[in-house]
């Protein structure tokens, strides 16, 4: 092969990659801004902040639902006996979502009778909470700060758009989400 073939042969490799990048990138903001999850409690544990994902009795699925109904925004709500929201919330939103689960926690202690300062952990809500009583429960790794803080910047200022600060990304995914018919 000769030293031109490599060339465009090693262009073409970058343009592709280029183009993978950037397709990833296009790809990642549209989920992040129109894709939605659903929202588990967000609790600590000793392996840091998990969603629990345990079946939380029907009383308490109905506190956890009215504490989400106090501040459900329009990138926050109930279907089907659950809590949904747009994918944005749940990957940048751990603040509020332990916030609200502590709310939670709080409020279920004390519709058992119980002090509300003693329970705090994951472990205490699947206690009080969950179906099976026990210390034993299903939770899954809530991403991290390292995800978090590495994701943020590829998003182009997602998280500032509920308050109203688009930058010209932000802009762009509003215009092709009312062009597509996306739920804001």
């Amino acid at each position: 092969m000769t030293l031109k073939r490599k060339i465009q042969a090693g262009l073409l490799a970058i343009a592709m990659l280029a183009v993978a990048a950037a397709g990833s990138l296009f790809w990642f903001n549209w989920w992040l801004r129109f894709g939605t999850t659903r929202i588990y409690p967000v609790c600590q544990s000793s392996y840091g902040y998990m969603e629990l994902t345990t079946p939380l009795t029907p009383e308490a699925n109905a506190l956890f639902q009215s504490i989400m109904r106090r501040w459900t925004e329009k990138y926050v709500r109930i279907e089907d006996e659950k809590v949904i929201a747009k994918n944005w919330y749940w990957l940048f939103g751990e603040a509020e979502l332990v916030q609200r689960t502590n709310y939670f926690l709080e409020e279920l202690a004390k519709s058992q009778g119980l002090d509300p300062d003693e329970f705090v952990f994951c472990r205490h809500l699947a206690l009080m909470g969950t179906t099976a009583h026990s210390r034993d429960y299903l939770a899954e790794s809530y991403p991290g700060n390292f995800t978090r803080d590495t994701l943020e910047p590829l998003s182009f200022g997602a998280r500032a758009e509920r308050a109203g600060y688009y930058t010209p990304v932000g802009r762009f995914y509003q215009w092709l989400g009312r062009l597509t018919g996306q739920p804001e």
